[in-house]
């Protein structure tokens, strides 16, 4: 079986800009006297769409979002990651490096 709260209400979209947002539509919900089980992220939490690593600058504060306001609520935050790390040549982009040097990836062809 499914946990329960998987069984709710779920709100998800891309172009939330910002943690600002993501509060709003909480808010909205609230205010609305909706139920909300689940709130989805798009990749627009990510910095510059970066696996694993959370915007700072606009998302600053997500982690205590997500455990003050979602979770002592009895909600669930769901982020979405994308299926491939994506490879920037010279960049400083953690999980590309780490995948690089331990060869953890799969090679095609």
């Amino acid at each position: 079986m499914p946990p329960l709260w998987a069984l709710g209400w779920h709100q998800s979209r891309w172009g939330y800009k910002t943690l600002d947002d993501l509060k709003n539509v909480v808010k909205n919900y609230d205010d609305n006297r909706l139920p909300l089980d689940t709130l989805w992220s798009d990749i627009d939490y990510l910095n510059n769409y970066r696996d694993f690593e959370v915007d700072q600058t606009r998302f600053g504060g997500l982690a205590d979002f997500v455990n003050n306001d979602l979770h002592k609520n009895h909600r669930r935050w769901v982020p979405i990651l994308d299926a491939g790390v994506a490879y920037r040549n010279g960049s400083d982009y953690e999980a590309f490096n780490d995948l690089q040097t331990n060869k953890l990836y799969m090679k095609i062809g």
